[in-house]
């Protein structure tokens, strides 16, 4: 018996590795894979016979099809930090007479929409080639991700991060149908379970510098706040809902006085979090900033309007529910980590990810396990 293994490697986008490629005569027991993203796909030759590109993604999805005949199985309960296991196990072993050939590969292409508002267009999303296409496209803003990190430096940043995309809880936003089903075009086009910016494709890269500017220049000490308004249709059409074709306004204010203006980084087109004590929230894309607004009545502390000076911030897709008020026992707007040295573990900033220019899958762990009766390599 003959075992062909390799762990712990990452595979970029649009590429594949090549696991075993031999002449050879044998029987094949088991082809094994885990990953941290269900699109990654698995190709194996053996002789003449070659499978289509199978992913645990697109078994999830349908687990009834010819595929399961087809030796292939999708072990459920997976998770980006547990793996998602692609199995190829045949009854009894698959005799081959000449050659075997097993490919893994990551098609899963790039998109800024990731932690944004994969809504806005068309609303629909097609995979490269034959693979998968996610029935839902829960890769984007609104989720809410718990965390157990209350400072907010850049090391316990990183760890949100990474927990956000690759931890058991991470970014599957509900109720965003792929509109790519609805058409014709549609009809032949393989559905696939969760959605591809899972584990390492998706795990954002948190900014929190250059994002707003306070007058004149000096740390708010317990005067810094946010306040999330509801969230709503913005084209008037009562027929839509979160999260698609909705926005939401943030407000930030300065209780002290100061006048709040958007930083460098703080633009229309990108993407925003949030974070608390125990949760880090992603709301979409930015829509407008616009400074100098007044705070509306309903969140000011004596029910008047009297602090003129906010910066409002509207935002697709926006929370299904607003999240609480927050405040900042310090933050200081000039430094790098404006919000690290605050106490009760806010903070807030900017994002990209790495599904930005090529989303990599990490693969676990892939196993070939085969009986090598001839060898015709030499």
């Amino acid at each position: 018996m003959v075992k062909d293994s390799i762990s712990n490697s990452l595979l970029s986008s649009n590429e594949e590795l090549v696991l075993l490629d031999s002449k050879e005569r044998g029987d094949l027991y088991e082809v094994r894979v885990v990953s941290d993203n269900p699109y990654l796909e698995v190709y194996i030759e053996l002789d003449d016979y070659r499978n289509e590109n199978t992913s645990a993604a697109e078994l999830l999805a349908q687990p009834q099809t010819g595929r399961l005949l087809s030796n292939f199985q999708a072990i459920d309960g997976g998770s980006p930090s547990q793996g998602y296991t692609l199995l190829y196990n045949p009854d009894i072993p698959e005799d081959y007479q000449g050659r075997i050939r097993v490919v893994l590969r990551n098609r899963i292409k790039p998109s800024k929409d990731v932690f944004g508002n994969p809504a806005a267009g068309s609303g629909s999303y097609r995979s490269r080639g034959d693979l998968a296409s996610p029935v839902n496209l829960g890769y984007g803003g609104g989720g809410v991700i718990p965390h157990s990190h209350t400072a907010g430096d850049s090391g316990r940043l990183t760890h949100i991060a990474y927990t956000s995309a690759a931890g058991d809880y991470f970014n599957n936003v509900p109720g965003l149908l792929n509109r790519a089903f609805l058409s014709p075009a549609g009809i032949g086009v393989s559905r696939g379970a969760l959605h591809p910016y899972v584990g390492s494709a998706g795990i954002p890269i948190l900014n929190q510098s250059n994002i707003i500017v306070r007058a004149p220049v000096a740390p708010m000490v317990n005067t810094l706040h946010v306040f999330f308004d509801e969230t709503a249709a913005y084209n008037a059409n009562p027929e839509q809902t979160w999260p698609r074709d909705t926005e939401q306004s943030i407000y930030i204010a300065d209780f002290s006085g100061g006048a709040l203006t958007a930083g460098s980084e703080l633009v229309a087109g990108a993407r925003m979090w949030f974070k608390d004590k125990n949760n880090i929230y992603f709301p979409g894309v930015i829509d407008a900033v616009t400074a100098g607004v007044t705070l509306p009545t309903k969140f000011a502390a004596n029910g008047g309007s009297a602090y003129t000076n906010c910066l409002k911030i509207d935002i697709k897709p926006g929370f299904a529910a607003a999240p609480p008020t927050m405040t900042f026992n310090l933050y200081e707007a000039n430094n790098l980590e404006p919000g690290a040295g605050n106490l009760n573990g806010t903070a807030f900033g900017t994002l990209t990810t790495a599904a930005d220019t090529a989303p990599p899958i990490l693969i676990y762990n892939a196993e070939i396990r085969r009986l090598k009766r001839i060898s015709y390599d030499g």
